[in-house]
């Protein structure tokens, strides 16, 4: 890892051998290549990344560069497609190990030694390397070979539970939240500080990020509130013991949403106040023994939520977050994917970036999530096709001729 200027991105310099797929590993390679470092993606023909394949895609579109879900996460990067379970693939994969400064994996274990890229294989090679694992359960431990996606992640870590209402079953989240979010940004941090270490000692070392680790990791509130208090957490949807009320109020439709929604939240009795006499214009609520107090409003928020309710049904949406933002309320939207698109706040700020696809065209992208003074931090090219940079790596990297890398396209090696 070299030393970079100002004006540099913080990652300049910083070579990364990314072989994970999906969510979890693919999201933690492209923030490490939106700071600058080189990251390499490589698959197969045979063994592709299963993201490539899954929608959303262009409608009426085929074929293996124009998912949505892929191309987001994998902007900024370079593909090879190397066969590394042949004899010959896994020599290059070795080579491509000496030349990293990291190596990302989310396999599973079985996987990473079907390929011959454990731990003792690539530090062997390059002592110097940052290996950083990702299986869904870790390395080690009685369920080290479970396998499964954020779906199975969200209930084996307990979130499920948290979800939906007590008399229901658990529902899940909707979205694969912990190997979207939570997994990537902890490998990614676990990276920099071991790259870090490598740059100050000359020692590379093997990070072990179990994915249901790092998602228990952002469910301390239930964890400690068993551990401390004693009692079971019960899936209450929106409601939560802090604050009352405490939830998404739906508001009046809109010519562009038959469905608008406002989410808010009184976090001390000033805001509950404000909210009863200033904004709904009902300041006997206050005086309501039901809703004089938190306690009171905890214990009758069946109650409060359908006062509350009546009142949003004949608001407008836009307009009552704004006077809940002046009065100093907590609130927002309930937005939709078009409308966050189309945030003014976030488009000011340039969060979301268009980049031009050679096969899926001109399409958003997130931003790298946080920008920063004096290094750039950003996305400026689209994800690369399947294979797209294998000639070039393997001429440039890999030190073979023209003729060599024919022949190993023919074996099956080179795809």
């Amino acid at each position: 890892m070299t030393g970079t200027s100002a004006t540099e991105s913080p990652l300049a310099g910083v070579k990364v051998l990314d072989l994970s797929w999906f969510g979890a590993g693919p999201i933690a390679g492209r923030a490490l290549a939106a700071a600058g470092a080189d990251v390499i993606k490589v698959e197969t023909v045979k063994r592709i990344d299963g993201l490539r394949a899954m929608a959303p895609r262009p409608r009426g579109a085929r074929g293996y560069n124009l998912s949505g879900y892929f191309n987001n996460y994998n902007a900024n990067k370079r593909s090879v497609t190397i066969d590394l379970t042949t004899e010959r693939g896994h020599e290059l994969g070795l080579v491509l190990i000496r030349w990293a400064d990291v190596m990302l994996t989310n396999m599973t274990n079985r996987a990473v030694k079907q390929v011959g890229m454990g731990w003792e294989t690539v530090s062997r090679e390059n002592p110097r390397l940052v290996a950083v694992y990702m299986p869904m359960m870790g390395t080690t431990g009685p369920h080290r070979d479970f396998q499964g996606f954020g779906a199975m992640l969200t209930a084996i870590c307990g979130m499920n539970y948290l979800a939906g209402f007590a008399e229901n079953r658990p529902v899940g989240v909707g979205t694969n939240y912990p190997d979207y979010v939570v997994n990537p940004m902890h490998a990614y941090i676990a990276t920099l500080a071991a790259l870090r270490h490598a740059r100050r000692t000359g020692e590379g070392q093997m990070i072990d990020v179990s994915q249901d680790e790092s998602s228990v990791a952002a469910m301390s509130l239930p964890l400690f509130a068993h551990d401390n208090g004693g009692g079971a957490y019960l899936r209450a949807g929106n409601r939560v013991p802090y604050a009352a009320p405490h939830g998404a109020y739906r508001t009046q439709d809109t010519p562009d949403r038959s469905d608008r929604w406002v989410a808010l939240a009184c976090l001390d009795e000033e805001h509950w106040r404000t909210l009863a006499a200033g904004i709904c214009g009902h300041p006997e609520w206050t005086d309501d023994a039901r809703f004089s107090t938190l306690a009171s409003r905890l214990s009758n928020q069946d109650s409060l939520d359908r006062l509350i309710a009546d009142w949003a049904a004949g608001q407008q949406g836009a307009e009552v977050v704004r006077r809940l933002q002046l009065a100093g309320i907590p609130a927002g939207l309930v937005q939709d994917a078009r409308e966050m698109l189309e945030d003014p706040h976030i488009g000011e700020r340039g969060y979301f970036v268009q980049l031009d696809h050679a096969e899926a065209g001109l399409r958003w992208y997130d931003g790298p999530g946080w920008r920063m003074t004096e290094s750039p931090v950003s996305l400026d090219r689209a994800a690369p096709m399947l294979g797209e940079h294998t000639f070039d790596v393997a001429l440039d990297l890999l030190g073979l001729s023209a003729d060599e890398i024919a022949d190993l396209v023919a074996e099956g090696v080179l795809q």
